[in-house]
């Protein structure tokens, strides 16, 4: 089986934590591409490092955001993908979801995508957010590749996924989590209210909830990683399904 990773390097990223999610990729891929996003040498040269393809897009991200995904979703199609491991440049998995791992989810019948619950890390790596805003919730970040059902993201400026609908709409959930460190500096946290602000100023593509808790100090909690594994292991929406998915069936009703 091949897995192929895939991301969007915006400015100055190399600053922050994407050298976590480029480690991710090498651990869990067989080839990863990277597209950037105005990006700067430094981040380049960071990408080139772990020995990664990379090209440039360099359409705005608030506004072209599902066309620039789309068409990385696209590119990747030349090297025959099975599966995508799609993160965002402040990601990174659990130690325990290995490349093994991978592989046991991807075999498992009849299922084309997984969902995993996203930590919002909060003001250091210990603690996280859960608020009526940002809070964890569950997201796409591992998806069969699957051309004829589409490749394009949700027309949505902002907030379209890490995936084409097809993964979102027959998804199932797995036993793991992804921790995202984009949000746990508060000055970060101020940087995207602003974007969104620019971007969303109707919040058209998100609740106001969310927006707002981002300019605000929300309620936090002590992680507890093994134990939130474990309450994964033992949840009842990561059992697997009672039917096994049928797709075609399912797309065709």
């Amino acid at each position: 089986m091949k897995i192929v990773g895939i991301g969007i390097c915006g400015k100055d990223e190399s600053k922050r934590y994407m050298r976590k999610t480029l480690e991710e990729f090498k651990r869990l891929c067989d080839h990863t591409v990277i597209a950037t996003n105005f990006a700067t040498d430094e981040d380049k040269a960071m990408i080139d490092e772990f020995g990664f393809e990379h090209y440039e897009d360099n359409r705005t991200w608030g506004i072209e955001q599902p066309n620039i995904k789309t068409d990385l979703l696209t590119y990747v199609g030349k090297y025959n993908p099975d599966w995508i491991v799609a993160l965002d440049m402040d990601e990174v998995f659990p130690p325990e979801f290995t490349r093994q791992e991978a592989d046991r989810l991807a075999s498992t019948y009849g299922e084309i995508a997984w969902y995993f619950l996203i930590v919002n890390l909060y003001n250091d790596t210990e603690h996280f957010a859960h608020d009526k805003g940002i809070q964890r919730f569950w997201n796409i970040r591992f998806y069969k590749y699957l051309p004829q059902y589409g490749l394009q993201f949700q027309r949505k400026a902002l907030h379209c996924g890490l995936g084409p609908p097809i993964a979102y709409k027959y998804g199932w959930y797995a036993p793991y989590y992804v921790e995202h460190y984009g949000l746990m500096n508060k000055e970060d946290r101020e940087k995207k209210a602003q974007r969104y602000k620019q971007f969303d100023p109707n919040k058209k593509y998100k609740g106001g909830e969310y927006y707002a808790d981002l300019e605000r100090d929300v309620r936090v909690f002590k992680f507890d990683r093994q134990k939130l594994l474990q309450q994964l292991k033992e949840a009842k929406d990561c059992q697997p399904r009672k039917k096994p998915l049928s797709l075609d069936k399912m797309i065709n009703e």
